[in-house]
């Protein structure tokens, strides 16, 4: 993302995407209202924004900043155990799926579906195909489940999983793929999306 336009695109597309205001955007991201759109309304150009403001945006998001949200494949998302559910991308699901996940939200900010890829929480009854509700308002206690990035800091890589949260470490409970690592939360390397407030398993 060399070229200006091309980052105020990526910044009101990411807002459009997860249905907040920009000044909304900027806050959940854990900046100033201001600062997202002071940058967004320069119409002289001389207003630049900083890298940590694109990656406070793309963190809180879960959407890295060279791709626009909608985009099929996502960089350093090739493997990851959980994407954004998206009705136009994915395959078709019975229509009351829609439905529910409509109601989960309800006119709520910042609640989005995700599908789970992977078999890191069969024990906890979350199985691949799962669409997961995650509200990212939420703080998460001990026992939630929860969404979450890990970052390869030497690569850069990015990955999104699903994981309980047994404070201050992050956890796989599954039968399939036994025991893992714990990761701990720092904020950096390991960080918190967003808690699950629903679960919905498509039938066809």
């Amino acid at each position: 993302m060399s070229q200006q336009h091309d980052t105020k695109a990526w910044i009101e597309a990411v807002a459009r995407y997860m249905n907040l205001s920009l000044s909304e955007l900027s806050l959940n991201s854990g900046m100033a209202a201001s600062t997202v759109t002071r940058y967004m309304n320069d119409k002289s150009g001389r207003l630049t924004v900083t890298d940590r403001t694109l990656d406070a945006i793309a963190t809180y998001s879960g959407i890295p900043k060279n791709v626009m949200p909608g985009q099929r494949r996502l960089p350093g998302f090739g493997e990851s155990e959980t994407l954004p559910h998206d009705m136009e991308r994915d395959e078709p699901l019975p229509s009351w799926v829609a439905t529910a996940i409509a109601a989960h939200k309800g006119n709520r900010n910042g609640v989005d579906a995700w599908v789970m890829k992977g078999w890191a929480l069969d024990l906890l009854g979350i199985l691949p195909g799962d669409i997961v509700l995650i509200d990212q308002n939420r703080r998460p206690k001990a026992g939630d489940i929860v969404l979450a990035q890990l970052t390869d800091l030497v690569t850069q890589r990015t990955e999104t999983v699903m994981r309980r949260y047994e404070a201050p470490f992050i956890t796989t409970h599954s039968s399939k793929l036994g025991p893992s690592r714990p990761e701990q939360v720092d904020d950096d390397r390991v960080v918190i999306m967003g808690v699950e407030v629903g679960v919905i398993r498509p039938r066809h």
